[in-house]
């Protein structure tokens, strides 16, 4: 690995180098919910009525699509 070559020492950042670390280990990942919403966010909850909602719409649009393409064939 070739190393970098410093072609002026003047031209080199001379500033205060500042670390920024956490507090802690987090070792539980938040979900956009308890992120904006904070903790109290339910995570993992499934709402099945929009659940439902996407399937049928799905399969709606699957049965657009294959009726499309049996028609023009």
């Amino acid at each position: 690995m070739k190393h970098p070559s410093l072609l002026d020492e003047r031209a080199r950042f001379s500033g205060p180098l500042r670390h920024y670390h956490r507090s802690g280990a987090q070792t539980q990942h938040l979900s956009w919910d308890e992120w904006v919403d904070g903790k109290s966010a339910r995570s993992g909850s499934i709402k099945w009525p929009q659940v439902i909602l996407g399937m049928m719409a799905v399969l709606t649009l699957g049965g657009i699509i294959a009726g499309l393409i049996i028609t023009l064939r």
